[in-house]
């Protein structure tokens, strides 16, 4: 334990540290799941010789990235949840929502680049989620940019793809309002 103490006293946010079982219960699972994370490297343990004997703690250090990492994952897999509720939503209103702001609504920056890709797949899945989805109509038809008031690229993309939308022969604004009538009819009809 004095080994343990001189560590802390010149380490204090590297070596302060809690016993597992109190960790098991800060991250609400059971001692062996604990035992896996220390296994694999994601909590740090450390061994400290106490007078009842060896006693395995948990540096609250590696505890509290842990916690924020599974926080942030779990942010992540919500979004494509986040985003079809909102457009659902915006549906139901019968309105369009900007790209950016519905980007910002979901805690990311139309600025970012990498944003940007991560919303658009999260927008994809979102999209097939719908109940929509199985009628033939993207969700994705309710945002749109500022000024031109037409969806980004990724909308016809899909559209394309899926056989919908031929590029040069259908115009993107005549097969953009049919899809937003017929949003805004089948939500009318619900």
């Amino acid at each position: 334990m004095p080994e343990y103490e001189a560590q802390w006293q010149d380490d204090p946010q590297h070596y302060s540290a809690i016993p597992t079982q109190l960790a098991a219960a800060s991250l609400q699972v059971d001692d062996p799941a604990v035992a896996i994370l220390i296994d694999k490297g994601v909590l740090v343990c450390l061994e400290i010789e106490a007078e009842s004997g060896p006693c395995r703690m948990v540096t609250i250090d590696s505890l509290l990235r842990f916690k924020a990492a599974r926080k942030s994952a779990a942010v992540v897999s919500s979004r494509p949840q986040r985003i079809l509720e909102l457009l659902t939503e915006m549906a139901r209103d019968q309105k369009t929502l900007p790209f950016g702001d519905a980007m910002q609504r979901v805690g990311l920056s139309y600025q970012n680049a990498m944003h940007r890709q991560a919303f658009r797949q999260d927008l994809r899945q979102a999209v097939q989620q719908s109940e929509l989805y199985a009628h033939g109509l993207l969700l994705s038809a309710l945002l749109v940019f500022k000024i031109q008031h037409i969806p980004e690229d990724d909308f016809f993309l899909m559209a394309q793809e899926l056989g919908m939308f031929t590029p040069g022969k259908d115009s993107k604004t005549v097969f953009f309002q049919d899809h937003l009538a017929r949003i805004y009819q089948y939500f009318a009809g619900h």
